[in-house]
């Protein structure tokens, strides 16, 4: 039988990491979430006096904070004084820091000590798990594997994944028959998740290629490159065993990578490569792999080679504008985006170039140009991903052009073939033609989409703003409750049943007794943070957001282990759930949805900067759903997701010394440093809301440039900024914000302040 979990008062909820059902988080077993950069000791981060006192609580609360130091320093005295259970806790929780930070030597022992004292159990123990994970990174293979065995052997909870280990290690160790028969059972295991069973595939042709076992491994890599993996990787790595090999066949997967994957971390590398061996490469391959890479100068002149010879000429002129506008030229990007389009109308990259070139005429105030440019997108690229945004923009530049009637037209015309947040924010843009001509179908048509609206659907932000349009908001800021309340489940079931007609307590809910559970707890105690969350979500998913039966159990119960990320996001679903029936969620289930997460950090880290708490937690909900290991593909880290270069420049700021990016990890710093620069930013736009958080998503050049264009009009710059995704998190942000505000400020419904 397993040992118990941890179960100290405050559940470790830095565990659950929230990157979801990515292959590349879930390519490896054995891959841990945290960079062991966090081991640094921080300043700005109380460290537990040595000697520590053997108080658990204590090193829960220290290992919450971050303290991570501190708080391996109390569960060493607790298992240095402790008996029992208590003590076998104090082991695998130290163990579990050690890990974490890195130090594979200080956790073997405690993990030895750990199975020792299991006695029979302490072969299906997550510590035996951990223990064979920790060997493998010490280097010892053959008592890596031994260790697997035994779980395996022993049935463990995480037997599927000790699988996945034991059939690497083999190929590692070339004992290539047993590898791939160990392979070939993983892939045939209908109880992994998907996600598992492909990025399986990669990491085992990985450790094919370690073992040196070269035809299995390029084999191997095919097959992952087939099913979706990470060609571009994958074919680096078929071309360099084939180069080491001496197969001329390498420099083929080497163009093959560039030529269709040039924006991958991999092709840059790969491009140097076939220029050292002089293996020739097409000047228009060549341009876009520098361009991407930031190569500018390296990337004009292949491209202009490759104009002048044909070669994709009308490609190249759009990466030719393209860093034409990267470089300020913006009037010879506007000539070169509208070249690239009349060269081919049908190129891939046509509807990019009209798009690209609409915008900056838009910003240049030539609104004509820009609208026909709109159009042409529209109306001939109907599958362009931008055709919705420039028929939007259509209107949009009709309005700044001062022609509200015709923009009114243009908008009304989207509403019956959009949908959602589309469908929203044309008919609000709609209501502000018509309140710009004092028509007095603006006030009908904004109470109208604030009635259809509910709170969390999507267009949310849009009613919140149609409430400003008409002074309806609620735009005065009090001081916010921020004492903790205890969640009434019971008033929940009791609100589900008044209207669904059923109790959710009663009924039946096969996820109750769903082994994911234990696989899920498990993996989360292992430090497999990543795959811990796939396994959760995909129980989530499982519902299809319908079951309200499922989520609300998986709410209550992902609450009650202080799983804060994952029970927000199933509280969230079931409240926008009832968004359809036209019922108020009850503030219980809305607290569970929008927690105080990190209440008391947040509170002083808010404090400390004279920003809202509430606007910080609506900050923390959008970049991390308040999980501490959360981590971008740009490398933003932890719950406010700062990037390392700009913690080093807040560091310097606060005068934290020494830095490691590790550091954000750690939830006392990445609060203090999120709300520090969210200060910075607020006191840079004089206050508001929307440029600062523009400026902290973006860049405060992103948040200048639409400051130019729009003036003083939030809803002009929210549409001005360059990148959707800029806009997107303004939106979800300030609808976190107004859910805040009702919930901690004691509103009647969710306002904006302004």
């Amino acid at each position: 039988m397993a040992a118990p979990r941890i179960c100290f008062a405050v559940r470790c909820t830095f565990l659950i990491s929230v990157i979801g059902l990515m292959a590349a988080a879930c390519s490896d077993s054995k891959a841990k979430s945290t960079p062991t950069a966090a081991a640094t000791a921080t300043p700005g981060i109380t460290v537990t006096p040595t000697p520590a006192p053997a108080d658990p609580k204590l090193g829960d609360t220290l290992r919450y904070e971050g303290d991570f130091e501190g708080a391996i320093g109390v569960y060493a005295a607790v298992a240095a004084q402790g008996e029992g259970e208590e003590q076998q806790q104090a082991r695998l929780a130290q163990a579990q820091l050690l890990v974490r930070m890195g130090d594979a030597d200080g956790a073997r022992p405690v993990l030895d000590a750990y199975v020792a004292a299991a006695g029979a159990d302490g072969d299906a123990s997550i510590a035996r798990y951990m223990l064979a994970s920790v060997l493998d990174d010490l280097g010892d293979a053959q008592g890596a594997l031994a260790n697997y065995e035994r779980y395996i052997a022993a049935n463990g909870v995480l037997i599927d994944f000790a699988g996945i280990e034991r059939a690497k290690l083999l190929a590692r160790l070339g004992r290539v028959p047993d590898a791939l028969a160990a392979a070939e059972a993983v892939r045939a295991n209908a109880s992994l998740l998907p996600a598992f069973r492909s990025s399986f595939t990669f990491s085992f042709a990985s450790a094919l290629d370690a073992g040196q076992a070269d035809a299995l491994a390029i084999e191997w890599y095919d097959r992952a490159r087939g099913e979706g993996g990470d060609a571009a990787s994958a074919l680096a790595r078929t071309g360099g065993i084939k180069k080491r090999t001496g197969d001329p066949a390498w420099s083929a997967d080497y163009l093959q990578a560039i030529a269709a994957y040039p924006e991958s971390a991999v092709a840059s590398e790969l491009l140097d490569a076939l220029d050292a061996a002089a293996v020739p490469v097409s000047d228009y391959v060549r341009g876009v792999v520098d361009y991407r890479a930031h190569r500018n100068d390296e990337a004009r002149a292949a491209l202009t080679r490759a104009i002048a010879t044909g070669d994709n000429a009308a490609e190249a002129t759009y990466y030719l504008a393209a860093l034409d506008e990267r470089a300020g030229g913006y009037e010879a990007a506007i000539a070169g985006y509208r070249r690239a389009h009349d060269l081919d109308p049908a190129s891939p990259l046509a509807d990019d170039a009209l798009w690209w070139g609409g915008r900056l005429l838009e910003s240049a105030g030539r609104y004509g140009e820009a609208g026909a440019a709109y159009t042409t997108l529209a109306d001939t690229q109907a599958s362009s991903k931008w055709a919705g945004d420039a028929a939007f923009r259509r209107g949009l530049v009709l309005y700044r052009a001062g022609n509200y009637a015709a923009a009114a037209l243009v908008w009304s015309a989207i509403v019956p073939v959009a949908s959602g947040e589309d469908a929203a924010r044309a008919r609000y843009w709609q209501g502000r033609a018509l309140q710009a001509q004092d028509d007095p179908l603006a006030e009908p048509g904004f109470a109208q989409l604030i009635a259809d609206t509910p709170m969390g659907a999507t267009g949310s932000y849009y009613a919140l703003r149609a409430e400003v349009a008409l002074g309806k908001n609620d735009g005065k800021e009090r001081a916010p409750n921020l004492k903790e309340q205890k969640t009434d489940w019971r008033k929940i079931a009791k609100f589900i049943n008044d209207n669904l007609g059923f109790d959710p307590e009663a009924a039946a809910s096969p996820l109750v007794s769903d082994r994911r559970w234990d696989v899920a707890a498990a993996l989360e105690d292992a430090g497999l943070h990543p795959q811990s969350d796939a396994v959760y979500r995909s129980m989530l998913a499982d519902s299809g957001g319908e079951n309200v039966t499922d989520l609300f159990q998986a709410a209550r119960r992902l609450e009650h282990e202080g799983r804060t990320s994952l029970a927000s996001r199933a509280a969230a679903t079931l409240a926008v759930h009832f968004g359809t029936t036209g019922a108020q969620p009850p503030d219980d289930l809305l607290r569970v949805a929008y927690p105080l997460a990190f209440r008391d950090l947040a509170s002083t880290a808010s404090k400390e900067e004279k920003i809202s708490p509430l606007l910080l937690l609506a900050l923390v909900r959008q970049e991390s759903f308040y999980d501490p290991d959360a981590g971008s593909p740009a490398g933003a880290l932890g719950l406010t997701q700062v990037i390392p270069a700009t913690g080093e420049a807040i560091a310097s700021v606060l005068g934290v010394d020494p830095f490691t990016a590790g550091d954000l990890y750690r939830p006392r710093m990445s609060l203090r440093f999120g709300a520090s620069y969210l200060a910075g930013q607020l006191r840079e736009f004089d206050g508001n809301a929307y440029h600062a958080l523009a400026a902290y998503n973006g860049g405060p050049g992103t948040a200048s440039n639409a400051l130019k264009s729009a003036g003083a009009d939030e809803d002009l710059f929210v549409e001005d900024l360059e990148f959707d995704e800029t806009q997107q998190y303004i939106r979800r942000v300030m609808e976190n914000y107004a859910r805040y505000r009702q919930l901690y400020e004691g509103l009647d419904r969710p306002s904006l302040p302004r």
